[in-house]
């Protein structure tokens, strides 16, 4: 078989028994990873886009009680609040994903 060859439905070998390596395996516990906090979006037109100066100010679709996304690979693994940790913001978890 070459790449680029079709495969035929009873050539398909299925995976039998347990993963090699679950993810809360030790080996993947110094991986890091960046999340991005989702605060909300806006939708403007061009002409007000155009027009955004030092001082504007774009409302968010999401409300001031609502929880923000933490995504990992565009995918939402956590829910929290925004909190004030020092002189930075962070996040107070609410919600995780459950691992499937």
């Amino acid at each position: 078989m070459r790449l680029g060859d079709d495969v035929k439905q009873d050539e398909i070998v299925q995976p039998k028994g347990r993963p090699l390596l679950f993810i809360d395996s030790m080996i993947f516990k110094d991986v890091r990873v960046a999340l991005q906090a989702k605060l909300g979006q806006a939708t403007l037109t061009v002409a007000d886009l155009l027009a955004l100066k030092s001082g504007s100010v774009v409302k968010l679709n999401l409300k001031m009680n609502e929880l923000i996304e933490l995504r990992l690979n565009d995918s939402v693994v956590a829910r929290g609040e925004i909190v004030a940790v020092d002189d930075s913001f962070g996040v107070r978890i609410v919600e995780v994903a459950q691992i499937s």
